[in-house]
């Protein structure tokens, strides 16, 4: 990464790099062989949980991204999804996706809370 970002053509940075991780990651900057790339960082943001309402969402826009209106979740599978992943985004989808294959195979028209209990309990 070091090498990367001090590429230079006329005096200016060639390239920018976007680092996403997690809490970890962060953690990681604090040692101190890191310690210059450390200092290279110009900002950083931190994601915060989703609230519940914000969890159906953003389940549902991914569901839309994927060219389909249906319904595919009931109110309650969506409440145990979210509160199953603590509204962490990349828990939510990957319960949601698990929970969409569980019905699938069972030819269910949507994602029940069964669905989801079987995926959280594994």
């Amino acid at each position: 990464i070091r090498l990367l970002t001090n590429f230079e053509i006329d005096s200016y940075n060639a390239l920018t790099v976007l680092l996403c991780g997690q809490e970890t990651l962060t953690r990681k900057f604090g040692l101190s062989i890191l310690e210059s790339l450390a200092n290279s960082i110009t900002f950083t943001i931190k994601l915060l949980n989703l609230a519940k309402e914000e969890s159906f969402s953003y389940i549902e826009q991914r569901i839309n991204q994927v060219g389909t209106s249906s319904i595919l979740f009931t109110k309650n599978a969506l409440a145990l999804t979210h509160q199953a992943s603590g509204g962490i985004m990349r828990n939510i989808n990957t319960i949601a996706q698990a929970a969409l294959v569980k019905a699938f195979l069972v030819k269910s028209p949507q994602v029940e809370v069964e669905h989801v209990q079987s995926v959280i309990e594994r």
